[in-house]
């Protein structure tokens, strides 16, 4: 009886592709996938939204599942219900306002629109004689009635186009929502497949490189955090110094709207002005208006310092890039992708950086993670909870040695007044008597 086992069948020379076959793959690959990054640019922004998201949320449904037990599913629904309870409220207001935002505006219009009719009635009348002059109303009439039909129209527009893109950004939030959801629920799964992507001579190098990276993100986070903290204790500490009430309540805003750059910072200046204008006790008794403006310049000045100091030194830190580097990354990253790309860019530039490097040490033969061994066998710095107690020890021990120190000089002071009566009474000292 033969054996009908079959050997696994060897591609041959001829069914394997060459090497300009390959190029031009690759090549055809990267100009489809540039066309639909372009055909379907719109969707990017959520997109990484998502990402931003799922990677932000993943620590927390990680202790859900390792913790409690939860399956991944479960912990990722609970996650995403928690978002959505804290902001429906603000997410369904702007749709649910829409029509009657849009309704008051149009009504708006056509009660602005009679008043001027109803005051073209009054002035469209034969020309005026006043001590000889004529006075004609109805030039005067036309021009102003263009200015306020024109006026009133944009305003309207602009109005009503701002309350749609509100409720169309209410519907880009559910999409955000969903994958962020099936991001966090397969995180695990997708992470697996995209370690077996690389074929297995290459795939360890993979595996590093992306833990170096998730390691970069993880520290723009973190610094993103220190600078929420910092910009709110400076801020309730201004508001404190001008007497605005609410002050922690105000510099907790602003430290929560630091994850919106540009925007968040003038949004959270608007509570502040608005109990400016309309609080009873002012700065050394100065009018609302100007008191207002005092408190518009102060959120001012914490802005630029946050965009020229802060931003640079505590995002360039948490992530070992120079303050220079930062800002020119962020201006770039303003010009390309708008305040999605001011908020990433920081992150971006050191991700380019880990793989710049990666490639600069495969091209010239060298370890690329030489570095991340020799760090990763040096012990850890200590944290600051460990610092503080440091620093409490040594001004334990400098206060303990300074009162001894202080009272030998005491007793050396007592010393020859305690030395002057025995000298006055004849007796001597012990040295003297036994020379007697």
């Amino acid at each position: 009886m033969k054996d009908e086992t079959k050997e696994p069948q060897t591609i041959k020379s001829a069914h394997r592709w060459s090497s300009t076959t390959k190029t031009i793959v690759v090549l055809f690959m990267v100009v489809l996938l540039s066309l639909i990054v372009y055909r379907f640019q719109d969707v990017i922004p959520p997109l990484a939204i998502a990402l931003l998201l799922a990677f932000i949320l993943d620590p927390i449904a990680n202790f859900l599942t390792n913790r409690l037990r939860l399956s991944r599913g479960l912990a990722a629904a609970i996650v995403i219900l928690v978002l959505i309870i804290a902001m429906a409220g603000m997410a369904a207001t702007p749709v649910a306002v829409v029509p009657s935002i849009r309704q008051a505006v149009e009504s708006m219009q056509e009660e602005t629109t009679g008043v001027i009719n109803e005051i073209g009635s009054f002035l469209n009348q034969p020309p005026i004689t006043f001590l000889g002059y004529k006075l004609d109303l109805g030039e005067f009439y036309d021009e102003l009635s263009q200015l306020l039909r024109s006026f009133v129209s944009s305003v309207a527009q602009e109005t009503i186009d701002i309350a749609i893109s509100i409720a169309s950004g209410f519907l880009w939030l559910i999409f955000i929502l969903m994958i962020t959801f099936y991001l966090l629920k397969d995180a695990d799964r997708l992470i697996e497949q995209l370690d077996k992507l690389p074929p297995q001579d290459y795939r360890q190098d993979f595996v590093r490189l992306r833990q170096q990276i998730t390691e970069v993100w993880n520290a723009f986070l973190r610094g993103q955090l220190l600078l929420g903290v910092v910009i709110a204790i400076v801020t309730t500490a201004g508001c404190m110094a001008l007497g605005i009430q609410y002050a922690p309540v105000l510099g907790l805003l602003a430290g929560l709207l630091e994850v919106v750059p540009s925007i968040g910072p003038i949004i959270a200046a608007v509570p502040a002005i608005l109990l400016a204008l309309f609080q009873e006790n002012t700065l050394f008794g100065m009018s609302n208006f100007w008191y207002a403006v005092l408190v518009a310049g102060m959120y001012i000045v914490i802005q630029q310092l946050e965009n020229n100091l802060i931003v640079p030194r505590i995002m360039g830190r948490s992530l070992n890039l120079h303050p220079v580097l930062v800002l020119i990354a962020v201006v770039v990253g303003g010009s390309l992708g708008g305040v999605l790309g001011i908020l990433l860019a920081a992150p971006t530039l050191a991700t380019i950086r880990v793989i710049g490097r990666y490639i600069f040490c495969r091209v010239y033969d060298l370890d690329p993670f030489a570095e991340t061994e020799v760090a990763a066998k040096a012990p850890p710095p200590p944290g600051l909870l460990e610092r503080m107690h440091k620093a409490a020890l040594n001004y334990v021990r400098q206060r303990g040695s300074e009162k001894p120190a202080v009272q030998d000089a005491t007793s050396a002071d007592d010393a020859p007044d305690d030395a002057a009566p025995g000298a006055s009474s004849g007796v001597a000292p012990n040295g003297a008597d036994e020379n007697a």
